[in-house]
């Protein structure tokens, strides 16, 4: 028994050697080389509270999180994140003493929270069963749950602390109401009609008749308008309807057709409307006496921005009457890009809260320039052109030039330090700032939004550099996830010629393609706006040769199975590379896997012939390639009798998932290792009763995915290794063609305490580096798992060849030590992404970390050995230095004297 305990105390010593506890974070390193934004989303209710004294902005959004908001900053006091998917969609927000929500889709789930603190108060449910069209209310210390129906509406009515058995009634509708146009205005059921020509209302308690007004025009549109007024209105197109205790009542008021607006109380009499337009720039603002129409000057102008504003809805709006009898508003505006604005007029905007960067479903770290010193020393050695005598200009174009700087910095100089355009507002001193660093570790993100909103982000001080927005346009849909194809044309190394990056959107209305080119360093584009292709795309790749302008060229495969070349200037490129490139496409709703080939490509034109159909007759829910980036340093793997086991480096395998319902093991998840050059299937596994979620992860001659055993109810990680056997078959190059390999696989399965929301492996610059696993788990940690705990070829028995091979004994449990938390104590939940990135050195990863809130950070896998460490002691090894020279010259001075005194006995 003692033996065996050694045994056990000796394997787990040896499993937590391989973790990297010394590259833990010191104190004095929290936030040093990482960083969190912390985000909201869409924004959803809202409402302002000025009574208190810290004045505060209470919002509700779309990603079902709650959170209060300073009024002078926009910063988050107190944020509060909800259940995941409909069972924490909020369907009411209330602010009065407390903040009062319902969320869920049915049961609905109420609870009460401190607005100072954030801190939950009380929390009941409603177990009902679901309904299609319920609306809710809250006055006085009661819930009202409103289920809407054909005729009818049933009320139920709650206490909003204890919630108890509700007092139900029900009420009769005189009209069939459209289910698209029906709100709640304070305790009056408000709807149009299915004839789209009454307005109807009906109070939801006492025994006063429901009242109706004809409408102008069909009602097309009827909205609750916010703001806090004595009396209640809707709009009702571009009308304008106040709603009294027994009557409505048509105003003849025309509220203009692209403008949103909020009613405030003025007077005892009056009511102060205020207008809200987008233009191009800028929003203006004006207010007006609804009664009379006068307009109210004070509250009249426009709101602008360092970036321009999109068209924003009103959500909140206060306004104060001050002392001396005018009047300001302070507004919450929520824009179509999901920005989060609030502003004061008479005043400007006073904050902005960027929360497109909730939506992000692709990014990208791309190298910065060099910098200018560096560029003019680049161009003063690339001198091409002639001189004026026909030579070349040599060395007198060079003192030209070195004559000329002066002049032109002074000319620089006298420029306003902005550059503005439609889509940015960048500071000189900011680009000035953006060059490349000696190690690689200062990049930019590009981040691409399912709103068509892109960013440019500094990584190390996470500011944004610049932005754009896009209109009417949406991402592609990659296997029930939003994506955004992303391609990286020029980089900044081809100087002078700018970088070139090309997104690929869908158009809104036509699911046409739109495409768009920029400058990654400051979002220009050389086209202005978005290119509209005119088809649907099925499939895009880079090609890998570029032409005069180390621009390389983009192949797009329509769904009618034509080719597309942009730009046209790489069209002999892409002809020459006809011959080797193959594209792939896959139908995820049947399964259906086609690969095509453009070796039948003429000079003239390059066409794709269908070469091979794979049917897996199984919804396909993951498909995962290599990245283009990753470098294989080691082509084998050496054992420990000193021999070569050598990897299967097929750079054409593509990891694929599927998913089918079984009636004897419920669901069945399959593992297929396809070649999409040739369409064989490498390799294929079935794992029984496993079901969502479902992560992979493919990188060199292994895969890693993860899956819910349904049997055993656990999370469990299976990883397949790869290898082509003791003899290599080629050592030049991969060929999926001519003699092809059918590869020897490891397999082995571990089981992870923890549910998987996202993986992803390390990538560096040379592959040198050992491969890590980083997992973001449920908990709202990102572990990282060392490859070496995962790999397949762990024993339950360890002999002497596999400890000489540095293999640990299988252990079927994965450890989640605190150490290997890379954010901490930054909790990230609802991760949607993580991107690995290499840098210059070696020995480092850049890793960013996106979802609900935006995280990034260094990781170094086999630690920092090409870099000194921060407590390294310099003035020591300064001080031993010195020694040695000083000890090194008196020695040979004394070798010297030494030797003359012996050559003169």
């Amino acid at each position: 028994m003692h033996i065996m305990y050694l045994h056990y105390v000796f394997f787990s010593l040896v499993l937590l050697s391989y973790f990297d506890l010394g590259s833990s974070l010191y104190e004095d390193q929290i936030g040093k080389f990482d960083w969190k934004i912390n985000q909201l989303g869409k924004l959803k209710f809202s409402s302002i509270d000025l009574k208190s004294p810290t004045k505060k902005v209470f919002v509700a959004t779309e990603e079902n999180v709650i959170a209060g908001l300073s009024t002078k900053t926009g910063e988050i006091l107190w944020r509060q994140i909800l259940e995941k998917n409909s069972h924490g969609t909020v369907q009411l927000m209330h602010v009065d003493v407390e903040m009062v929500t319902v969320t869920g889709s049915g049961p609905y789930t109420v609870r009460g929270w401190n607005i100072n603190l954030g801190n939950m108060l009380y929390e009941w449910s409603i177990t009902t069963v679901r309904w299609r069209n319920v609306k809710w209310a809250v006055h006085q210390g009661k819930l009202y749950m409103v289920n809407i129906g054909a005729q009818e509406a049933e009320v139920s009515v709650y206490n909003v602390r204890v919630g108890g058995q509700p007092v139900t009634h029900s009420l009769r509708l005189p009209h069939t109401p459209d289910k698209h146009n029906v709100v709640v205005a304070g305790l009056n059921l408000v709807y149009i009609d299915a004839s789209k020509e009454l307005l109807i209302s009906v109070p939801l308690v006492g025994n006063s008749p429901s009242s109706n007004v004809r409408l102008p025009s069909p009602g097309i549109s009827l909205t609750a308008v916010t703001g806090v007024s004595d009396q209640l209105f809707v709009r009702v197109n571009h009308h304008l309807v106040a709603i009294s205790a027994d009557q409505l009542k048509l105003l003849d008021f025309d509220v203009p057709a692209d403008s949103n607006i909020a009613v405030h109380t003025h007077t005892a009499e009056q009511n102060l409307i205020i207008i809200v337009q987008p233009s191009e720039k800028e929003l203006t603002v004006s207010g007006r006496i609804l009664e009379t129409g006068a307009t109210v000057p004070e509250l009249s102008g426009q709101l602008s921005h360092v970036f321009p504003l999109a068209a924003c809805e009103v959500s909140s709006v206060v306004c104060l009457t001050r002392r001396d009898k005018t009047v300001t508003c302070q507004l919450l505006l929520s824009a179509l890009d999901h920005s989060m604005v609030f502003a004061q007029v008479p005043g400007n905007v006073m904050w902005v809260r960027e929360e497109a960067l909730t939506s992000i479903v692709n990014l990208e770290l791309i190298d910065l320039p060099v910098s200018d010193v560096e560029a003019a020393i680049e161009k003063e050695f690339n001198i091409k052109e002639v001189g004026d005598l026909g030579v070349s200009g040599g060395s007198l174009t060079m003192l030209v030039r070195r004559c000329d700087q002066p002049v032109t910095a002074t000319a620089d100089s006298a420029h306003d330090c902005f550059l503005v355009s439609e889509s940015l507002l960048i500071n000189v001193n900011e680009l000035a700032d953006l060059v490349r660093d000696d190690f690689g570790l200062h990049k930019i993100i590009v981040a691409f939004t399912s709103v068509g909103k892109i960013y440019g982000i500094d990584n190390l001080s996470h500011e944004i550099i610049w932005q754009s927005t896009l209109k009417d346009v949406i991402p592609f849909n990659n296997i029930g996830k939003a994506h955004v194809p992303f391609f990286i044309q020029r980089t900044t190394t081809h100087f002078p010629n700018p970088a070139q990056t090309t997104v690929l959107y869908r158009h809104k209305d036509t699911k046409e393609t739109v495409m768009y080119r920029f400058n990654p360093m400051n979002g220009k584009s050389p086209d202005g706006d978005c290119l509209r292709l005119g088809f649907k795309l099925a499939q895009a790749i880079l090609l890998p040769n570029a032409d005069d302008t180390f621009l390389k060229g983009l192949l797009l495969l329509d769904t009618a199975g034509k080719l597309h070349i942009f730009p046209e200037s790489c069209r002999k490129a892409a002809i020459q590379a006809a011959s080797s490139t193959y594209l792939y496409t896959a139908d995820t709703q049947t399964g259906q896997l086609t690969g095509y080939s453009l070796s039948y490509s003429s000079a003239q034109e390059l066409i794709a012939v269908p070469l091979w159909e794979v049917k897996l007759s199984q919804k396909i829910t993951a498909i995962v390639a290599k990245s283009p980036l990753e470098k294989v340093h080691s082509q084998g793997r050496v054992l420990g009798d000193r021999s070569v086991l050598y990897k299967y480096n097929n750079p054409n395998l593509v990891a694929v998932l599927t998913q089918a319902p079984d009636p004897l093991y419920k669901n069945v998840l399959s593992v297929y290792l396809i070649d999409v050059v040739s369409g064989s299937v490498v390799f294929s596994a079935v794992h029984k009763r496993s079901l969502e979620p479902i992560h992979l992860v493919h990188s060199e001659n292994w895969v890693i995915y993860s899956y819910f055993s349904d049997k055993s109810r656990r999370t469990e990680i299976t990883t397949l290794d790869l290898y082509e056997g003791k003899t290599q078959s080629n050592t030049t190059a991969f060929s999926s063609v001519w003699n092809p390999i059918q590869p020897m696989v490891e397999r082995q399965s571990y089981i992870l305490p923890a549910s998987v929301e996202m993986m992803k492996e390390t990538i560096t610059e040379k592959g040198i580096t050992s491969k890590h696993i980083l997992v973001a788990l449920d908990n709202g940690g990102v572990l990282e798992l060392p490859w070496v705990l995962l790999d397949p070829r762990r024993p339950l028995a360890a002999t002497p060849d596999l400890r000489e091979e540095a293999v640990i004994p299988y252990v079927p449990e994965l450890p989640t030590l605190p150490e290997a938390i890379i954010n901490y104590n930054q909790t990230l939940l609802r991760v949607s992404g993580i991107h690995t990135s290499p840098s210059g050195l070696e020995s480092t990863c850049l890793v960013t970390v996106y979802g609900l809130d935006l995280f990034y950070t260094r990781v170094a896998p086999s630690k920092t050995f090409d870099m000194l460490k921060e407590d390294f002691d310099y003035i020591l090894i300064t001080a031993v230095l010195v020694g040695l020279t000083v000890s090194a010259f008196m020695t040979k001075r004394l070798a010297a004297r030494k030797a003359l005194k012996q050559a003169w006995k």
